[in-house]
């Protein structure tokens, strides 16, 4: 066998790895995070009495715009990190006031202010008798010193709700939906992506 034909087989080979480089380099980029790094877990408190609500909330900003209560970082780290495909969706009715995050890449993340029963913690937890699974499993806890909720109004694994007190009368209903499409930071802890977006909106209303 001649040196020129034994080089033939590396020569294929090197050209082999080279395309291959070279359409993985072509590829399709991913997008660009907008987190340095992933969020912090919220750490719930002990439970704390539902009323009185000692520093009640004003909640006329998320009534007037359901939807800018959260920052852009802030739905990066709860529902799609960039968020440049997040849809949200605002409603405001007798009913409720409300927005929704959606997005192919995350969970589905819903915010609201309900206008009619339950209305508060102590009506939601009167609820659980009538409701279909009694919202087990069931765990009150405080966030930043607020009264609140871990709750599931749906049985699905993948789905989790907090309540939070933000006055004696009025509550706060927060509610991830992770079925389709689980949340890269929270995807084991599905619960921990919806109180992260509760401490997100407390924060935010203190310092509106």
């Amino acid at each position: 066998m001649s040196p020129m034909t034994s080089t033939k087989p590396a020569v294929a080979l090197y050209t082999l790895v080279t395309c291959a480089a070279l359409l993985t380099a072509c590829g399709p980029k991913q997008p660009t995070p907008t987190l340095d790094q992933p969020p912090t877990p919220v750490k719930p408190g002990v439970a704390i009495p539902f009323t009185p609500v000692k520093q009640p909330l004003n909640l006329t900003p998320f009534e007037k715009a359901p939807c800018e209560i959260l920052t852009k970082e802030q739905v990066a780290a709860v529902v799609a990190d960039p968020p440049s495909d997040v849809q949200p969706s605002a409603s405001n009715d007798s009913a409720l006031f409300r927005c929704i995050w959606t997005s192919p890449r995350g969970p589905l993340v819903t915010i609201l202010e309900p206008l009619v029963k339950p209305q508060n913690l102590n009506e939601l937890a009167a609820s659980r008798s009538s409701a279909a699974h009694s919202l087990d499993p069931w765990s009150e806890v405080s966030l930043d010193g607020y009264p609140a909720v871990i709750y599931h109004e749906l049985s699905g694994t993948n789905d989790c709700d907090v309540a939070v007190g933000i006055s004696d009368t009025r509550m706060l209903h927060f509610s991830y939906r992770g079925q389709i499409s689980p949340s890269q930071y929270w995807a084991k802890d599905h619960c921990g992506g919806v109180l992260k977006t509760a401490e997100f909106v407390l924060d935010n209303l203190r310092h509106t």
